[in-house]
């Protein structure tokens, strides 16, 4: 099965299904991971502020990059003939597009023609047979507009399933039952929770492999920030939870 993930950011789909994304892998799908709002100067714990403003574009993408690369490298040697990819649609991120702050970024989505038209031909183009959105917990803005751009025409046919965005599900997982809310709505379909494997043997293995994706992303998240992250798959026995629509149960792509 080609599997598409829309990821707003370069680190959304790390967090939210980077061991989803390695079962999928071992059972043999490939995984395409679209970053979509890949240009940005943020990256808080580098080097990035003592740069003229003119460069931090530049050296915060270049950053982010390499860490959405050291993240792929760590799928190296699984078992099973799977293979993850990465992608990018070079758009600006929220405070790049919209001109503001990063505590102003929780807003509803406007997207501009460009947006819109971007977002809507590499769909087009990726050829997915099943789509992975992210479920928009925390209200930040890049991700309901990826939400809003990518749902299907017809949700009765287009398999789907939704994550719950990290760090917010793990900072704030009372906001999660109101994503899932959100996210019916939006599809015009009630959604319910899905797990791509039955729990690991190892749990505390599976939740260090997941404190170890996390940080990866050292240009953004300290080590509080990852152990929080990587405790919040306990819950549910060292996995992550996806909300899915009925065309995606339908398929055969279900274990």
């Amino acid at each position: 099965m080609r599997i598409v993930v829309l990821s707003p950011h370069r680190d959304d789909a790390a967090l939210a299904l980077g061991l989803t994304i390695g079962a999928w892998l071992e059972q043999g799908h490939a995984v395409e991971v679209m970053n979509v709002f890949s240009r940005t100067e943020q990256a808080p714990f580098s080097d990035v502020d003592s740069l003229h403003g003119n460069d931090r574009v530049s050296f915060a993408t270049a950053v982010r990059k390499r860490e959405d690369e050291s993240w792929v490298k760590l799928y190296q040697g699984l078992p099973g003939r799977g293979r993850v990819t990465l992608s990018e649609l070079n758009l600006k991120d929220a405070p790049l597009r919209l001109h503001c702050g990063v505590d102003e970024v929780f807003r509803e989505p406007e997207p501009t023609e460009k947006v819109v038209l971007k977002i809507k031909r590499a769909l087009e183009q990726s050829r997915a047979a099943v789509l992975v959105l992210p479920l928009g917990v925390g209200g930040h803005v890049d991700h309901l507009t990826v939400r809003q751009l990518a749902l299907p025409a017809d949700m009765n046919v287009t398999p789907v399933a939704f994550y719950e965005d990290q760090p917010y599900s793990a900072l704030e997982p009372a906001k999660v039952e109101v994503a899932v809310q959100e996210g019916a709505l939006a599809a015009g379909a009630p959604l319910q929770a899905w797990f791509a494997a039955e729990p690991p043997a190892d749990m505390a293995a599976a939740i260090k492999r997941k404190r170890r994706m996390a940080l990866c992303y050292d240009s953004q998240y300290e080590d509080a920030t990852a152990d929080t992250i990587a405790e919040y798959s306990a819950q549910y026995e060292g996995r992550e939870r996806l909300w899915t629509n009925a065309a995606w149960r339908a398929t055969s792509f279900v274990r």
